[in-house]
């Protein structure tokens, strides 16, 4: 897939710079200017924009979600306001900017198993504003990331997440970052991971949504049929009130099916899916997918 990303934008130093920008100009007014930003961005990039559209198409009707374009720009520069205005905070100062927390418990009875928990979340919201429920997990929370394209960056963001109290686990695509994350599920750590944009075609699910089908990683489901470690869906999303509000679903436990593993993975990747479908529809102008998703299948 291409990158999802500006790579002239995607450094540590404007990270920084825009973590000052947010301190500076207040809540409102970071997200003020972050709304302006995401709109101008979509109206001078029109592939990305042609992208969010195609994605679009297929959770909302074809023929009226130009506007759900546009606020998805604009929606994401609100969303990265916020995320600069947390790397300013505290743990105790960014609870302002969280209205609930739902469905924990389900996290904690898939921890009593003892076999780690994958956190499964998807690109809605401000997803890295999950770190805020480690302190209400009985074992560390984990988040995956694949390298990011500025060495820096990667030292930055660990650092932003590690405030909270979150570990951040680098992975490739070799055999060995398996080896490394199936290490850190057998010391029963809770550990997040991403579902909806999958980075090899070989490894997307194509799932039914209303208007077409959208691709899922079958990643979490292989990790989680290998080691035993049940799925939580989890979702981040925006509130009329301006806050987030975070939801844990109802864990699923992993168990193969007959011989046919390739079949059992796929089964339990659309059950995982369609988890998410109501979040992802409900919120369309939060979904965050700015590479066309027709790319990964």
């Amino acid at each position: 897939m291409k990158p999802h990303y500006s790579r002239t934008l995607y450094t540590a130093f404007w990270f920084e710079i825009g973590v000052k920008a947010a301190r500076l100009l207040g809540i409102r007014g970071a997200r003020w200017a972050g709304r302006l930003l995401g709109a101008a961005y979509a109206l001078t990039h029109p592939q990305s924009r042609a992208a969010v559209r195609s994605n679009l198409a297929l959770v909302c009707d074809p023929h009226c979600n130009n506007g759900v374009v546009g606020r998805t720009f604009r929606n994401f520069g609100a969303t990265l306001a916020d995320y600069c205005q947390l790397g300013g905070y505290s743990k105790a100062q960014a609870q302002v900017l969280l209205e609930n927390k739902l469905g924990l418990e389900h996290i904690n009875n898939a921890l009593a198993v003892g076999k780690g928990v994958l956190l499964v979340t998807i690109h809605t919201g401000l997803f890295e504003l999950g770190g805020l429920v480690a302190d209400d997990l009985a074992e560390p929370l984990v988040v995956l990331s694949l390298p990011e394209p500025d060495p820096a960056l990667n030292r930055w963001r660990a650092d932003y997440r590690r405030r909270w109290g979150v570990e951040t686990f680098e992975v490739g695509r070799d055999q060995f970052s398996f080896v490394g994350i199936t290490h850190q599920l057998a010391q029963n750590k809770c550990v997040a991971i991403l579902v909806d944009r999958p980075q090899r075609s070989a490894d997307a699910v194509p799932v039914d949504f209303p208007h077409g089908q959208v691709p899922f990683s079958s990643g979490p489901a292989w990790l989680s049929l290998l080691t035993g470690a049940p799925l939580v869906p989890t979702t981040i999303v925006a509130t009329a009130s301006g806050r987030y509000a975070i939801a844990a679903q109802p864990p699923l436990y992993p168990q193969w099916h007959g011989t046919d593993r390739a079949a059992t993975v796929r089964a339990l990747t659309i059950e995982l899916a369609n988890c998410f479908r109501a979040t992802i529809c409900e919120h369309p102008d939060q979904w965050y997918q700015f590479v066309p998703l027709s790319s990964s299948r």
